[in-house]
């Protein structure tokens, strides 16, 4: 019983060590990626969760407040002929819920999306079967929670 905590207590010593070495030379970075994965990290995500985030290929109706960091994009065909697309992006920002909902309608008005449907956590916009959008926010731990749902054809 004895060697189980010997080996126990090395290997988290190891792991401390390692850990501490992880933290020298910290550079700063410009990629979005890389920041996310940071702000992550320092929320208690893990990193290889989050290093995932990427929404590259998100489309530009897709409205992002500035400031955001953004927890997950996800994007797919979805339909039998890959002729229709759709993404689901959840981001936090510290606007107040009814600016990110203004702020989201005004961008989706401008991008020639129409008016469907608005609550006072939701905002709705889209084109027949071309594009779609729906915006949901929500007060989280002191910052707002958006959940973005998009739909569009495959160009």
């Amino acid at each position: 019983m004895r060697s189980h905590h010997v080996i126990g207590r090395s290997s988290l010593l190891a792991a401390l060590a390692l850990l501490a070495a992880c933290g020298r030379g910290e550079r700063s970075t410009e990629d979005p990626v890389g920041q996310n994965v940071a702000a992550a990290a320092a929320a208690g995500v893990p990193a290889n969760v989050s290093a995932a985030v990427d929404c590259s290929n998100k489309p530009d109706f897709v409205p992002v407040h500035a400031n955001a960091t953004i927890l997950s994009c996800a994007a797919a065909p979805d339909g039998l002929d890959g002729r229709h697309v759709s993404g689901n992006l959840v981001y936090e920002t510290d606007a107040p819920v009814k600016q990110v909902l203004g702020w989201s309608r005004a961008q989706a008005n401008a991008s020639g999306l129409k008016y469907r449907s608005e609550t006072g956590f939701s905002y709705e916009a889209g084109e027949e079967t071309e594009r779609s959008l729906r915006v949901v926010a929500e007060s989280h731990l002191g910052r707002t929670r958006v959940s973005i749902s998009w739909g569009q054809k495959a160009p």
